[in-house]
């Protein structure tokens, strides 16, 4: 039986407060040497977006929407799988602002890279993304997890018009789903029961209310441009600012659907994910309605 729906708190101004334990490498010297870089020999490097280089070595994520969450996350993953991921040399808050100093990983964009490569060459390529995957899949969860951070706090996503701009935790799936649909109740509809759109939402919603297994930890992000290639080899795999505890289906949902407008890399998505096509219907009804696109 559901539990009461409720709609999580809306922390917009709020995001950072009581992240100082999200912090990692926070010391004084290391603070400001990273506002000294950014005022300095940031100037030497081209960038565009929250991504700033320092060096040839080191970048700088820094901006409205960066949260604290996204280190921890990149941290958890190299401590716990051998994905290649960008090593966080420090994350801190100054002036209600997050700062995050990461490797800055040698290696093109998948989507930079991609003109270049040979049948074979993708072919090795997708097989490594699969056993990263398999490997990122393969993580418990800790008892009473729901969908949550790596460190059980909030989320991000932008492609969720609601998402204030992070949202969340929720104690299980359904939750987040009914979150998901501004916890519309079909039943509660009864002049639209006979539409045709209204059949698809109600079908809908009762695969969203159903039995789920556990969470399984998602990139949440996951196209050619988030996976760095070198020699033929995946060296990184970045921007996990949208990563935690999901639903088992919800990296492969993402990875198709906010992917509309490359459909040659839709095509490839289940060579390394494992497909999910009802989940995927489930989630294109949602997104008609309720999403962003």
């Amino acid at each position: 039986m559901l539990t009461p729906y409720v709609p999580p708190d809306d922390g917009t101004t709020t995001q950072h407060d009581g992240t100082d334990s999200l912090a990692i490498k926070n010391t004084l010297l290391r603070r400001l040497l990273t506002r000294i870089a950014l005022k300095t020999t940031a100037r030497l490097y081209e960038h565009n977006g929250p991504c700033i280089p320092i060096s040839k070595h080191l970048i700088v994520k820094t901006g409205p929407f960066v949260h604290l969450t996204e280190a921890a996350t990149m941290s958890f993953v190299a401590a716990t799988t051998s994905i290649p991921v960008p090593a966080v040399h420090c994350s801190f808050i100054h002036k209600n602002r997050p700062f995050i100093v990461m490797e800055r990983i040698q290696g093109n964009s998948l989507a930079e890279a991609w003109p270049t490569l040979s049948d074979a060459d993708l072919d090795n390529i997708f097989a490594q993304l699969r056993q990263m995957f398999q490997e990122l899949r393969a993580l418990p969860p800790p008892p009473g997890t729901g969908v949550e951070s790596c460190r059980g706090g909030s989320l991000r996503d932008s492609r969720i018009p609601r998402s204030r701009p992070r949202f969340g935790p929720f104690k299980c799936v359904q939750d987040f789903h009914r979150w998901l649909r501004e916890d519309l109740r079909p039943e509660e509809q009864p002049d639209h029961m006979h539409d045709q759109e209204w059949k698809q939402i109600k079908e809908m919603v009762s695969k969203q209310d159903g039995p789920w297994p556990p969470p399984v930890f998602t990139h949440g992000d996951l196209n050619p441009f988030n996976i760095l290639v070198r020699g033929g080899y995946v060296v990184g795999i970045i921007d996990w600012e949208f990563a935690g505890w999901y639903p088992c289906y919800w990296e492969y949902t993402s990875a198709w659907c906010w992917n509309h407008t490359r459909q040659a890399w839709q095509g490839f998505i289940a060579q390394f994910l494992d497909p999910y096509p009802a989940e995927l219907e489930m989630e294109k009804t949602r997104q008609r309605w309720w999403g962003d696109i």
